[in-house]
C-alpha cells in the first residue's frame, strides 16, 4: 500500500527546537530544511517523516558538532511528548509502561518498528527504521530518549545493560559511553537497548487509575483513527481501480462517493501526506504492469483500461514510471 509515512508532530517540533537551542538561527534552519513552522504547532497532528528526516540532515550540515540525537533524547520528557508519553508516565508499573509504548508505536511514527524481547534476566527494546528514512541520529534519539523516560519513571539514574547499533561507530562515539554508561556495540545486525528485567517491577507511586483510564481511552481513540485513515486511503484506491475503465474516476467523482466536497477530499488526503493525483498515478502504474504481464493484452487495450484517452498519454506516463516505452517493456518480460 502506498502511503507517505507520518509521525507525531511533537517529535519533529522537539527536534526543531533542539536545533535552535544549539545556536542555529530559525531562518537558517527553515532555509536548509524547508520546514513550515506553522505545521509544527498543530497539536496531535501528523508530520511527514521525509520532512522530519530533512531536519536531521539540516542539523548534520549546520551544526559544528555531532551527537544532537543523544542531546535531544537526554532531555526527552514523557510528560511533554504527547499522549504516548503521558500514558507511559501514568502507567501503574514500568512493565505496563513499556508495553504501552510498544502498543501505541504507530501513534508515534509510521516508519519505526518496535519489538520487545525478554529473557530470564533482561528485556530488550529493538528498533527498526525504514531504510529510506534511516538516520543514525534517529536511533541515538530513540535510545537516549527511552532511557530518559525509564529514569523519569523509576526516579533514579538507571543504566542499560548494553546497546547494539546497526551503523558504524560515529565520530562522537565517546559520547555514547558518557550518555549510557554501558557496553556499546556498533555494526550489529539490529538496534537494541537492553535493561535488567528487575526494572519491570518498579511501581508508579503516584498512580491514579482514573487518570490512567482517561489517557488510555484517548490513546485508543487516536490509534483507531489512524487505522480508519488507512482504510480511507485503501477505499480511495479501490474506487479508482474499479472506475478507470468505466470513467467517472475524477477527484470530484471520488469525493462525491464519500459525500465530501472536492476541497474537503483534497484536505483529507493531504492530512495523510498524499494527494489524489499521486494515488491515481500509483494505481495506474501497478495496474499497467499487471496487465502487461498478460502478453495477450494489447497495448491500446491497456491504455483504455487505465482510463487514458489515447495511447500517447499512456506511453508518456509509462516512460515516466519505467524509463522505457510499453513496447520496450514487453520485450523484456
Amino acid at each position: 500500500m502506498f502511503k507517505t509515512p507520518c509521525m507525531a508532530v511533537e517529535t519533529s517540533r522537539e527536534l526543531f527546537n533542539t536545533i535552535l537551542q544549539s545556536g542555529i538561527s530559525q531562518d537558517d534552519l527553515i532555509s536548509e530544511s524547508g520546514v513550515t513552522v506553522s505545521d509544527l504547532q498543530q497539536p496531535e497532528s501528523r508530520y511527514p517523516v521525509g520532512q522530519h528526516l530533512k531536519l536531521w540532515q539540516a542539523a548534520d550540515k549546520l551544526l559544528p558538532f555531532s551527537g544532537i540525537g543523544l542531546q535531544m533524547g537526554a532531555h526527552s520528557d514523557p510528560y511533554k511528548r504527547g499522549i504516548v508519553g503521558l500514558l507511559f508516565a501514568a502507567s501503574p508499573d514500568l512493565k505496563t509502561a513499556v508495553t504501552n509504548k510498544y502498543k501505541y508505536t504507530k501513534v508515534l511514527a509510521d516508519h519505526i518498528g518496535l519489538q520487545i524481547e525478554e529473557t530470564e534476566k533482561h528485556f530488550s527494546i529493538i528498533y527498526s527504521i525504514e531504510a529510506k528514512y534511516f538516520h543514525s541520529y534517529e536511533i541515538e534519539r530513540v535510545f537516549s530518549g527511552f532511557l530518559n523516560w525509564v529514569r523519569v519513571f523509576a526516579g533514579e539514574a538507571v543504566c542499560p545493560e548494553r546497546i547494539s547499533c546497526q551503523f558504524a561507530a560515529p565520530a562522537h562515539a565517546k559520547q555514547y559511553q558518557k550518555r549510557f554508561n554501558c557496553p556499546i556495540y556498533f555494526n550489529q545486525n539490529q538496534n537494541s537497548i537492553v535493561f535488567d528485567k528487575q526494572l519491570y517491577l518498579v511501581e508508579n507511586a503516584q498512580f491514579n487509575d482514573y487518570l490512567y483510564a482517561i489517557l488510555q481511552a484517548r490513546a485508543d481513540k487516536i490509534l483507531s483513527e489512524l487505522d480508519n485513515r488507512v482504510d480511507f486511503i485503501n477505499g480511495v484506491r479501490s474506487l479508482i481501480a474499479g472506475r478507470l475503465a468505466k470513467g467517472h474516476f475524477s477527484a470530484e467523482d471520488i469525493a462525491c462517493s464519500y459525500h465530501m466536497s472536492k476541497r474537503t477530499f483534497y484536505r483529507k488526503l493531504q492530512d495523510e501526506g498524499t494527494s489524489y493525483q499521486l494515488l491515481l498515478d500509483d494505481e495506474r502504474k501497478k495496474m499497467a504492469l499487471s496487465y502487461l504481464q498478460v502478453k495477450s493484452c494489447q497495448l491500446h487495450n491497456v491504455a483504455f483500461l487505465l482510463g487514458y484517452a489515447d495511447q500517447r498519454g499512456f506511453s508518456r506516463a509509462f516512460k515516466r514510471w519505467m524509463n522505457c516505452t510499453p513496447a520496450q517493456y514487453l520485450m523484456s518480460v
